[in-house]
């Protein structure tokens, strides 16, 4: 019960933060149905009409919007769980937790939770909204699974690095940027010069941008999903808490 008292502070203290989401995501529902007034009612949104009414820069508009939605759980992760212990570290507000009776693993693994929970609970929302307004039909559980590995991969990476620094979102999305730039040199073929234990172990350190991507292709096509992409992405999350409650357990505050 002392654990979920500090849930509504926690809340409480992001509350700027819930507010700028709210907005973006209804700015992106506003985009998508300004969409389909723009395609002259029909079932889904035509490019044709929106090149018409704005050449090329409106239509790339619209497609970078769908290209958005779906970094939207890549995005809410980095921005709820950033500073998840660094926060209150610089703030001092750890030490206040370290000093109470309650064990201050319990209380950040409770905030993690809370936290990627409502990230997930957000974008589980948002997404399937977007694409019934702007295609009148929507991916499916492969929607939900698609958000939770995004929340797992990247949550627990925030987590691990808020250990060390501040910056941990910022260093989170460079990893990000870092993962797809290091998966599509490994799928061409350009790195086969380099020692396959070498490859191997860079891919494991990164964000597994593999299986992600093999989720992120089902949820497009709607195809059937890759279980073993979401094992994959389960695992290397698994892998990333352990390492971050062992450092909490080690950091200095």
């Amino acid at each position: 019960m002392k654990l979920l008292a500090l849930v509504p502070l926690a809340l409480r203290a992001m509350r700027r933060r819930l507010l700028l989401l709210c907005a973006f995501a209804a700015l992106l529902l506003a985009f998508a149905g300004s969409g389909r007034l723009l395609s002259g009612g029909a079932d889904h949104v035509e490019l044709d009409p929106i090149f018409q009414l704005g050449g090329a820069t409106l239509a790339s508009a619209f497609l970078l919007s769908g290209w958005i939605i779906g970094r939207l759980p890549l995005i809410m992760t980095l921005v709820l769980l950033a500073g998840i212990f660094s926060q209150d570290r610089d703030t001092g507000t750890a030490r206040l937790y370290y000093a109470r009776p309650v064990a201050p693993l319990a209380v950040y693994g409770t905030r993690f939770l809370v936290l990627a929970f409502l990230a997930f609970a957000f974008c589980a929302v948002i997404m399937p909204l977007f694409d019934l307004i702007l295609l009148s039909q929507w991916a499916g559980p492969a929607t939900f699974v698609l958000v939770a590995a995004n929340v797992i991969a990247y949550g627990t990476v925030v987590a691990v690095l808020s250990v060390w620094t501040r910056a941990d979102a910022w260093i989170t999305l460079l990893l990000a940027m870092l993962a797809i730039a290091w998966h599509g040199l490994r799928a061409g073929g350009l790195l086969d010069a380099v020692p396959v234990g070498g490859r191997d172990f860079v891919t494991v350190l990164l964000p597994p941008h593999g299986p992600l991507l093999a989720l992120e292709n089902a949820f497009g096509q709607l195809s059937p999903i890759p279980w073993g992409a979401v094992l994959d992405v389960c695992v290397y999350g698994l892998t990333m808490l352990v390492i971050a409650a062992f450092a909490l357990g080690r950091r200095e505050v």
